[in-house]
């Protein structure tokens, strides 16, 4: 095994760990709270701008400062909500089976984390023919899995793969 194997075991054992320790329902909910403040940011940023009173700035701070404001807002609320769940599922008895489900979210999440690793490494001209690169045991199941993902994947993501940048 390489450097690049031990990373990447590196990688998929901590993220599956702190599947472990934050449980599924933290795990979904956290996705949940962030893709939900993003979007909501990005639907009422503007609104919400205007309703700031910092006239002394300009439109584009208070945008900002306003979009913060709702991502935060949301995920405050979510994790308030994750908390009231996990003190339910405490009372169910069924934090053993949230970890155990949060292992498995952590090591799927941590598969999709070294797959957009590997990917973007990868348009590196010398990195992806480094001795390293080629002898690696996780390379291949990585590709695979970019391979499997790409008809999901936006065109300008698509229109990347086989790409290699020199000088990186």
């Amino acid at each position: 095994m390489t450097e690049i194997d031990w990373i990447i075991c590196a990688l998929l054992v901590l993220s599956t760990v702190v599947g472990i320790m934050r449980g599924v329902i933290r795990e979904v909910l956290s996705i949940v709270g962030w893709v939900a403040g993003f979007m909501l940011s990005m639907s009422f940023a503007g609104e919400i701008a205007d309703r700031v009173p910092l006239d002394s700035i300009g439109y584009i701070p208070r945008v900002i400062i306003a979009a913060v404001l709702i991502l935060v807002a949301c995920l405050f609320v979510v994790g308030l909500f994750g908390f009231i769940l996990r003190k339910m599922l405490e009372v169910a008895a069924l934090t053993f089976e949230d970890r155990i489900l949060g292992a498995a979210f952590g090591f799927v999440r941590g598969i999709i984390v070294v797959a957009a690793c590997v990917f973007f490494f990868g348009l590196s001209q010398s990195l992806s023919s480094s001795r390293m690169w080629q002898q690696s045991v996780m390379i291949g199941p990585a590709e695979t899995v970019i391979e499997w993902s790409m008809p999901y994947m936006p065109e300008w993501i698509r229109a990347l793969r086989g790409t290699k940048v020199t000088g990186l």
